[in-house]
């Protein structure tokens, strides 16, 4: 009996740390766990939004001037986008295909930049201002350069645009930037098969940075 009793004991112990891992297999919580890492459930988002995204910054010894990031809304770009969205937001067919088509419609008319700026000093983070110390400017291929259209502070930075936009932070100012689509000057879309990069420009008394799509 106390052979029988130290067995019991020993083995105890073992059923139930087996039992407990049998369970852990049930629930799958690694795997819950590893989802939670990637937002867009590896979905082609992430990827395209890093194609069309990117950043510059501007110097004035070791001080920090001007830090922006920007994503161009091409048309590839709004595809993966409205397929995010529709995928969060569980679109119907109709809906996703509405989606689609806006998105579609928007890149014909417009050349969009969504940019987010950090400025030491935030008084000087008025890029839609008219009186701005910034001037934003747009040359695709061997086109002059093109203001914008509009410049939209975006006032409302929720969790739905730093889920589209991750490198959006509190100490920056989210804009959209808004360019034709067709050149002024041509009569013609800026952008085709044959430009070989656009530049998105932004100059002012503080210095001057470029941003280059290949």
């Amino acid at each position: 009996m106390k052979l029988l009793r130290i067995f019991s004991i020993k083995i105890f112990p073992v059923i139930i740390v087996i039992t407990l891992c049998l369970g852990c297999r049930a629930f799958k919580p690694i795997e819950r766990l590893k989802e939670s890492y990637d937002p867009y459930h590896g979905g082609q988002y992430k990827a395209s939004l890093t194609d069309w995204s990117r950043e510059a910054r501007i110097y004035r010894g070791l001080g920090v001037e001007l830090i922006a990031t920007a994503t161009f809304k091409s048309s590839k770009f709004r595809d993966a986008y409205s397929n995010e969205y529709a995928r969060t937001y569980k679109l119907t067919d109709s809906e996703k295909t509405k989606l689609l088509k806006d998105q579609k419609n928007a890149a014909l008319a417009y050349n969009d930049f969504l940019l987010a700026a950090y400025v030491p000093d935030k008084k000087l983070n008025d890029f839609n201002k008219k009186d701005s110390i910034w001037k934003i400017y747009l040359t695709a291929g061997k086109n002059g350069l093109l203001t914008p259209l509009k410049i939209r502070k975006i006032k409302k930075v929720d969790a739905v645009i730093t889920h589209f936009f991750p490198y959006i932070t509190p100490w920056k100012s989210v804009y959209l930037v808004r360019f034709p689509a067709i050149s002024p000057a041509a009569g013609k879309s800026m952008i085709d098969g044959s430009t070989e990069n656009i530049k998105l420009i932004i100059t002012g008394v503080l210095g001057s940075a470029e941003m280059v799509w290949e």
